[in-house]
């Protein structure tokens, strides 16, 4: 089982690594974005929610995006969908945010929105300046996927005494 997963990673890793190659033709270039302890309070000209169906039931949610006034700050993520408030959060959604990673989408000392992940992914935002109507794009990236339940269960005869 671990050479499957060993193969796996080295899937990913490559996969992943092409996609931001490809991105990269498109995208002037990476950002570093600062950590800050949470999203201030207040008006967002938009908040996406970002879903991801394949996670467990408590973990569908995979992330938030503020996006400032003024601002022109895109996603590449597949499953989002546009929310006015953070009110249209499920209650275990709420919960969840809570407890999520934030990072400011800043440059050039201005700050054009928030990004709020769970530990499980990683967020990374590219700059271009040629493109008015995306003009910062952030990546989200889910850094490990679940096979099933089984999972977490132990198999019967994976044990040294086959228990």
């Amino acid at each position: 089982m671990p050479k499957m997963k060993a193969i796996h990673l080295i899937k990913t890793s490559s996969l992943a690594l092409c996609a931001l190659v490809l991105v990269n033709c498109g995208f002037a270039g990476l950002i570093k974005m600062p950590t800050v302890r949470e999203v201030p309070a207040g008006q967002y000209q938009q908040i996406i929610r970002l879903n991801n169906p394949a996670a467990m039931p408590d973990e569908t949610l995979a992330g938030l995006i503020f996006i400032e006034k003024d601002a022109s700050v895109c996603t590449d993520y597949p499953r989002q969908e546009i929310i006015q408030n953070i009110d249209e959060l499920t209650m275990m959604e709420k919960r969840a945010a809570s407890f999520f990673s934030t990072y400011a989408i800043a440059a050039d000392g201005k700050t054009f929105g928030y990004v709020s992940i769970p530990v499980d992914y990683k967020a990374m935002l590219w700059q271009n300046e040629q493109d008015e109507a995306c003009r910062f794009k952030v990546q989200i990236i889910w850094l490990r996927e679940r096979n099933s339940i089984n999972e977490a269960i132990p198999r019967v005869g994976s044990g040294p005494q086959g228990q």
